[in-house]
């Protein structure tokens, strides 16, 4: 991703949050109880002192501090609930447009960051409240520290000189928290990120680990990436224990700087042994007050390295869908006109290549491995343009088309068909944006030849697939996504090898399916099956990234050396 650098990462972060939906009217209701809170913390604190130093006999004391102390306890109560509240909504929210802009990125940025934004979407997006809420607790602090500082003199005012130093201390210990936290946050949540990533890519191949015998490799390589994760957990209990010793001990110096002060006032009769220790209870309110005044910085910090790359995806800019016109026009041969293109720019796959996808026909794409033919498919989809030349729409620009019209009159069918874990019904109706009916459903199974095996499950079309459609043959997972496709209705149909590695009468049947959903539609295929050479119209030869020849099937076969030998095979 772009934005991997700490530099402007203040920025990125409260970015977040306009792009969120915010309960504003809840964090209000908290500053609100927040400060009711500390007002009656600091009503029952003289009548604390006197239970402290056994003057119970003392008329309302015990009933002004059970009164106090049950108020202050119902409205706590209340306080914790609104910022339960705010926290779940601000999560949901934020969890919602992380999806979301994660489903718009461009294809370059969704692939350096893809396996790791499950780790983000998961533990980062939690922290969004927390800035909010740090705000929230400054903003009762420094009411809590007014209330609190101006009581001290009417109980001794001798000792009020006493918060000068302390607030120097705290200035110094929040200032090292907060640098120490975010330095350890934002290393923790990289490694939790990648661990997760290794996870959720590896651990889903269970069945191919098996086959390919690959159990110790994996082990070894799950060991390095929990390693990694280990010493980032290392790292973040050492600057804990320094964060905790630094502000830990502020209390305890409190403590002692009170008693060393007072004690000797007690003794010399200036001020009462009840009066020392509620002067203690309201020194020790206001520091954890005004411990959160400077404190603001140690949390913004803390969620800052906990939000760091949460911002980055958030500052990424999306896919712009909507361009200057729609796909309401009349159907159009696709054109390459001098397309360059590489995943580095500095080594591309395919060089100056210009060929026409001629409307209402079947073109095939052939040529070895490696020669830029799924990359072609990419680039008619519009998932990355062009670095050098154009695509054209018959007289238009493809960019000039709307993005998501564009796509929409596609279908694509893979080598290794997606499915998702769910039943057969969700599963041929995904993408249709629409409810669709049971008929529509079964129409396009038995196009696809599919309505027959799929009635011979149990359940049907409520059959459970498992992951990735497991527990299904390579075939019956290839015409359901063919009834994916059938149900889409597409103008154009891209096949990417979609009859490879299966047994002789599951590719016929997949065969037969894909000639029914090629009827009247342009096509386009890539197959090293040369069988499928005879269905084309138009063949185009790629060799290394270049188009070795282009044109009619018995020009091309007559000018290609490269399918000549891939004919021969």
């Amino acid at each position: 991703m772009r934005n991997t650098k700490e530099k402007g990462m203040w920025k990125r972060t409260l970015n977040i949050f306009p792009q969120i939906k915010i309960p504003w009217h809840l964090y209000v209701i908290q500053v609100i109880l927040g400060i009711i809170v500390a007002r009656l913390a600091l009503l029952y604190i003289p009548y604390l002192a006197n239970i402290q130093q056994g003057k119970l006999d003392q008329p309302g004391v015990i009933s002004g501090y059970l009164g106090y102390y049950v108020l202050h306890a119902v409205v706590n109560v209340a306080y914790r609930v609104s910022e339960l509240y705010a926290t779940a909504i601000v999560t949901r929210n934020l969890q919602n447009k992380m999806i979301g802009r994660a489903l718009h990125l461009p294809m370059r940025s969704y692939e350096s960051c893809a396996s790791q934004i499950v780790g983000w979407i998961m533990d980062g997006s939690s922290s969004a409240d927390g800035v909010i809420t740090s705000i929230v607790g400054f903003l009762t602090g420094v009411a809590t520290v007014y209330m609190s500082v101006t009581s001290l003199p009417a109980i001794a005012g001798t000792m009020t000189t006493l918060v000068v130093i302390i607030l120097v201390y705290i200035l110094f210990s929040t200032w090292l928290e907060g640098r120490l936290l975010f330095l350890r946050e934002r290393r923790n949540k990289r490694a939790r990120a990648e661990l997760t990533a290794y996870l959720a890519e590896h651990l889903g191949f269970f069945t191919q680990i098996r086959q390919l015998h690959a159990r110790d490799e994996e082990l070894r390589r799950s060991q390095k990436a929990i390693n990694e994760y280990y010493k980032a957990e290392v790292y973040q209990a050492t600057l804990t224990l320094i964060g905790s010793v630094v502000s830990g001990s502020l209390n305890d110096v409190i403590t002692i700087l009170v008693f060393v002060l007072g004690v000797p006032m007690v003794r010399n009769g200036v001020m009462t042994l009840v009066d020392l220790a509620a002067f203690q209870n309201t020194i020790l309110l206001a520091y954890q007050s005004l411990s959160s005044l400077p404190g603001l910085y140690t949390r913004l910090m803390y969620y800052n390295g906990q939000l760091y790359y949460v911002a980055n995806l958030m500052s990424e800019k999306e896919e712009v869908t909507r361009r200057e016109k729609g796909m309401d026009i009349e159907d159009e041969s696709i054109r390459f006109e001098n397309v360059t293109f590489g995943y580095d720019p500095e080594h591309p796959v395919l060089k100056n290549a210009s060929f026409t996808i001629p409307k209402g026909k079947v073109t095939m794409i052939a040529g070895p491995n490696g020669s830029g033919k799924t990359t072609l498919f990419k680039l008619i989809e519009r998932f990355y343009t062009p670095d050098e030349g154009r695509l054209l729409f018959g007289p238009y620009a493809a960019e000039t088309i709307h993005l998501d019209e564009w796509r929409q009159s596609f279908a694509y069918v893979l080598q290794e068909p997606q499915l998702f874990n769910g039943s057969i019904r969700d599963n041929i109706a995904y993408g249709m944006g629409r409810e669709v009916t049971e008929e529509e459903i079964v129409s396009a199974a038995r196009l696809a030849f599919a309505d027959d095996f799929i009635r011979e499950l149990p359940g049907g079309y409520d059959f459970s697939i498992g992951d990735n459609g497991c527990r299904l043959s390579a075939g019956q997972r290839q015409r359901i996504a063919i009834a994916r496709a059938v149900m889409l209705d597409p103008a154009y149909l891209l096949l990417d090898e979609a009859t490879c590695n299966m047994d002789v009468l599951s590719e016929q049947q997949v065969v037969k399916a894909l000639f029914r959903l090629m009827e009247g539609r342009t096509t386009v295929i890539i197959s090293h099956d040369m069988r499928m050479l005879d269905q084309a119209d138009e063949v185009v030869v790629l060799n290394e990234g270049c188009v070795e020849a282009a044109g009619p099937r018995d020009e091309a076969v007559k000018n290609s050396p490269t399918l000549q030998k891939l004919m021969a095979v």
